[in-house]
């Protein structure tokens, strides 16, 4: 393809017939203009921070392996001319990168969204590194980065555990949080790192006006994700705990649409959103140009990463790898068909032949949705529904594929696998289970008012008071600031709900319907924030922390700490959070370093992405402003001469993403202009 370079010196030879049309052009700014406001993070700050050009983004690493680690970075070109940019980059066991063990360069272009991926290999298990990039005369911020430790001797290993960060519903304060602490190994992201959907579900309307999405709508092609991402990881608190550990994260459905499954999604209508397939391609190529991940080979995701002779993490895709169409009914016969799906064959047959073969003390299993079993069906009184209607709200988990639920239950009994510990995002809540195959004994009785109660009574196979008959423990995160159950049905109910939920039911005095989840042990339903994982050769130990999201920067506070012993699938209470580690790491700086060349021209406009150049039908638009002002934009031809109405408004500062409809244009180049808030930038495209 011939750059816009080598196309605009040929067409500025030539006279273009743009002007002789202007009035016959079906072409409007206005009609599906895509517009947002993103004030900045925290409020007050800038919404591109100049400090950091041409690298907004910051810098991120991932999926660490004994002898390599991912590093990341996005460069913003100073113009879209489709010109490649040529990136170097450095590791060195230094915060100056003075003690440089590894160099390279990469060349970055358009078709990637001008992102940078390098996987450095060579390198020493179990240590510590820092990494940075220069381009376009300027260098990134400094990240700091781990290998996997290979010693038959780790003692101590810490991860933080996250999932489901909306960014319209609040502040990123558990990224902030992880990103302080100087003793992690990875932060394991287990999915819906970003929502597609414009809409935040719930939220404060404060939060809503002052963290909008960009752009505000439900992405659906290329652009319109890789500017959602684009937007999230602006958000400075994401930023940071980029920068300050490696990320090991596996996507779950809203990374593509809601309740996605692997030919299609309830939140996918094809005859608004086009092809599934189309939009799961271009969903998929957004996550892994934006996310520190190894790069799929055959597209699957799910993987191994070993931490010596203490852990093996085993990273699942429950979602698009191979997951059957939800069921919505849990009375329809076909939920117990023995073939049901949400693994697939060859992720099942790899897990299983994983888990047997593996020698390492712990066994993680990172998914994205519920395994263990969740009765439910006794609130729906509350809520006006029936027993099956309300256990059918929750098929979306494994609860909707029982068959292959039991069979890898089954599989951990039959095969003496023991130190299994499922982690779990997705549910928006904090849970802990005892993970048995039927935890309780379900019959219905008739009470005055009501015509079927189920009952819950002691199963033969599983004892809550010692565990037996569990096979494994899980621990579900909360969210990060997804809609937890008191942000959807109130904070009375979603109360009411905690205390019952795994306690013995008593609706009248004399009537015990029995505890409907004896094998939760931990539940809040309420909050939001993370845990850490905190694993030695004789236990492992998931402490909760919670924080406040409607304040910016609010403190962290302690809930619990749950605990399984080596060789037990019992829970118990710490009596506090598991000890820092006895070597902390140097935290990466906060500045990137300066060039002794560099010159740095702040600017109130910057230009973040175009795209497609050239461009057939619509071109997609983002920048974003420092300042509140009058914005004009305006289409010139190859000669300089205006084409339509020039479309000028007041905006405030934050970024803004433009649909911009070029289909009636003839073939040629054609110049966007842009000013306004202290700036104006010009960008050819070619029609």
């Amino acid at each position: 393809m011939k750059t816009i370079t080598l196309a605009l010196s040929f067409l500025l030879l030539v006279t273009t017939a743009a002007h002789a049309q202007e009035e016959s052009l079906n072409f409007e700014y206005g009609s599906t203009l895509y517009r947002n406001s993103r004030p900045s993070d925290p409020p007050g700050g800038e919404v591109l921070q100049e400090r950091l050009k041409p690298f907004y983004h910051g810098v991120a690493s991932g999926d660490p392996l004994a002898d390599r680690v991912i590093i990341w970075t996005r460069v913003t070109p100073e113009t879209y001319d489709g010109e490649p940019i040529e990136v170097t980059w450095v590791v060195a066991r230094d915060t100056e990168l003075k003690q440089s063990v590894k160099t390279g360069s990469f060349t970055t272009t358009a078709e990637r969204d001008y992102t940078v991926k390098i996987d450095v290999t060579g390198l020493a298990a179990g240590t510590t590194y820092y990494y940075g990039f220069t381009a376009l005369g300027a260098n990134s911020l400094t990240g700091r980065t781990k290998t996997t430790p290979t010693a038959a001797n780790v003692d101590q290993l810490k991860f933080g555990v996250v999932s489901c960060s909306n960014y319209q519903a609040g502040y990123f304060n558990a990224y902030g949080h992880l990103a302080a602490r100087n003793d992690l190994d990875a932060v394991l992201h287990l999915g819906d790192y970003i929502y597609e959907t414009a809409n935040p579900g719930v939220a404060t309307d404060s939060i809503i006006n002052e963290r909008p999405v960009d752009p505000a709508i439900e992405v659906v092609n290329l652009f319109e994700y890789r500017a959602r991402y684009s937007t999230y990881r602006l958000d400075t608190q994401l930023m940071h705990v980029h920068q300050q550990h490696p990320l090991i994260a596996v996507w779950d459905d809203h990374e593509y649409a809601n309740n996605s499954y692997t030919d299609g999604a309830a939140g996918h209508q094809p005859n608004r959103e086009g092809d599934w397939q189309a939009r799961k391609a271009a969903a998929r190529q957004a996550y892994i140009e934006w996310l520190p991940i190894r790069d799929p080979q055959g597209g699957s995701i799910y993987r191994r990463l070993s931490y010596g002779n203490l852990v093996d993490l085993f990273m699942l895709d429950t979602r698009i790898e191979a997951r059957e169409m939800q069921i919505e009914n849990v009375l329809d016969p076909a939920l117990q068909a023995a073939d049901r799906t949400l693994l697939g064959a060859p992720q099942k047959t790899w897990l299983k032949d994983q888990l047997r073969q593996s020698t390492a003390r712990w066994k993680l299993i990172g998914q994205q949705v519920m395994f263990s079993p969740f009765n439910i069906g006794w609130a729906g009184v509350a809520i006006d529904r029936t027993y099956s209607q309300t256990e059918s709200m929750f098929l979306d988990t494994w609860a909707g594929y029982p068959a292959e639920r039991n069979e890898m239950i089954d599989f951990l009994e039959d095969n003496d696998i023991e130190d299994v510990v499922i982690l779990t995002g997705s549910f928006h809540s904090s849970v802990a289970y005892e993970v048995t195959k039927t935890p309780t004994l379900i019959s219905f009785i008739s009470l005055p008012g009501f015509d079927s109660i189920p009952r819950y009574r002691a199963s033969p196979s599983y004892d809550p008071a010692t565990a037996a008959g569990a096979v494994a423990v899980e621990f579900l995160t909360p969210s990060i600031t997804s809609a937890n159950f008191d942000e959807t049905v109130g904070k009375g109910p979603a109360e009411q709900l905690s205390a019952q939920i795994n306690q013995p039911l008593i609706p009248t005095p004399g009537v015990n319907l029995g505890n409907p989840n004896p094998h939760m042990k931990y539940v809040d339903l309420l909050s939001h924030g993370y845990f850490l994982l905190d694993v030695g050769p004789q236990r492992v130990q998931a402490d909760y922390y919670y924080s406040n999201i409607l304040e910016a920067g609010a403190p962290e506070r302690f809930d619990v700490g749950l605990t399984n012993q080596h060789g037990t699938h019992q829970l118990g209470r710490a009596a506090a959070p598991a000890a820092p580690k006895r070597v902390q790491d140097r935290p990466a700086p906060a500045d990137p370093p300066r060039m002794s060349t560099e010159v740095r021209s702040p600017s109130g406009l910057r230009l973040l992405s175009v795209y497609p150049n050239p461009v057939t039908d619509r071109l997609y638009v983002q920048y974003g402003l420092q300042s509140a002002g009058d914005t004009r934009l305006r289409v010139l031809d190859a000669a300089g001469r205006q084409i339509g109405t020039p479309r000028t408004e007041r905006q405030s500062a934050g970024l803004y993403t433009y649909d911009l409809y070029v289909r009636a244009l003839p073939a040629g180049v054609y110049f966007l202009e842009i000013t306004g808030a202290g700036g104006r930038v010009v960008q050819a495209f070619v029609r």
